[in-house]
Parts: C-alpha cells; structure tokens; sequence
C-alpha cells in the first residue's frame, strides 16, 4: 500500500465569502472521517425538487497543477462530483455503488458502499441532492511512501456541507425521522493521484469545531 504525506501549510490558500441564512447545527458524523448526515434523513418542511443532478465534471484523467490555484479548481470540481455521484447512488441505484470509487478513496469510498447497502437492505428511498459551499482552500505537496512528489497534490476544503434538499422515505412509506444536523461545517481532503490523473476525495469531516453554524 501506498502511503500518502502531506504539507498542507506550505503553499497559498484562499478564503471564499458564503452566503446564506445562519442555522446552529452540528454535523452528524457517521465515522471518524466521513461525514454526512446518515440515515435517518428526513422529508423537507418545503417543497424540493427530487431531481438528483448530473455530475457537474465528467470522472476522468486530468493533468497534474502547475499551481496552487489550479489545485485549488480542481479539487472543487472533484469534491462537487462526489456529492453529485453519491446522491445518484442513494437515489437512483443503491445496488451498484461501484461508481464512487472513481471519485473517491480509503474510508469515504468504503463508507459510501455501507451507506448503499443499508439503504437497500432497509428499503429506503431517497431524494435530493448534497451541496458544499466551499469558505476556504489551501493546497499542498503530496509525498508517497516512495518519497515521489506531487506539487500541489493535496488540497484541503473547509465549507458548509448541505443536506437541506437530501430526503427520504422508509420502506412503509413513513417520511425518515428529522435529523437537525442538516447544515454543518465540514473539511475535505482531496489528492491528486499522478498514477491514475484523477482528483480523489481522501478525507471527509466534521471540522475541528463540530457545532459550528453555516
């Protein structure tokens, strides 16, 4: 196995303004790095489209950053897609959860693949959508275990993590229990995998502050 190094401080970060109303929330953690507003979920309080959306970047190889910024867009689009593929997984085919792994990686990927199984085992039915309003960036090198490095291959994502618009409906057709933790400051880390060309999401939780309002 491959082991992956960081040094996140090293390079140039951003800071991104959020907009929105303000909630005082905590994120529900389903692991120790996943985070995500498991099951229960609940029916919204306002009508929501139950639309799942099409990926907004295609999974793919992509050229390595020359720069922290392009680092910076690239991990963006491919945390975005993340959401994207597992909203499509728990809406439309929780049977075949495979996809993820194009996008993801170690714990986010397994934990994603339980998440499916036990909405299909359940008889669960979702709907909706995830969002990740991204308020601040850094990008860093990645060191492998064999000491290659990737400039600018490790990009860290703090934002709010969105399941306002995330639904669902038990096997008898009773609306999921209500879930409160529904907007809650989270952190991603995304890696650049030279191997393969692909963004993967490595790492998503809670921030350091869990009750953090966005």
């Amino acid at each position: 196995m491959t082991t992956l190094k960081t040094q996140m401080p090293r390079n140039r970060s951003r800071r991104v303004p959020i907009v929105g109303a303000v909630f005082v929330v905590a994120l529900l953690m389903a692991g120790c790095s996943s985070p995500a507003p498991e099951p229960p979920k609940a029916a919204s309080t306002t009508p929501t489209s139950s639309a799942t959306p099409t990926p907004t970047t295609a999974i793919g190889t992509v050229e390595a950053p020359q720069t922290a910024d392009e680092a910076i867009a690239g991990a963006e689009s491919a945390a975005q897609t993340y959401l994207d593929v597992r909203a499509e997984i728990e809406v439309e085919h929780p049977e075949d959860s495979s996809s993820i792994d194009a996008i993801a990686m170690g714990d986010v990927a397994t934990t994603m693949h339980g998440i499916a199984s036990n909405l299909l085992k359940d008889g669960t039915i979702s709907t909706g959508h995830y969002g990740f309003d991204v308020t601040e960036a850094s990008a860093g090198d990645l060191t492998a275990s064999d000491g290659t490095v990737v400039p600018f291959g490790a990009v860290a994502l703090t934002g709010c993590f969105i399941t306002t618009e995330m639904n669902s409906t038990n096997a008898d057709g009773t609306p999921a229990a209500m879930n409160s933790n529904r907007r809650g400051m989270a952190r991603m880390i995304v890696f650049y995998l030279a191997a393969e060309k692909a963004w993967l999401l490595n790492e998503l939780g809670a921030t350091e502050e869990v009750n953090v309002p966005c």
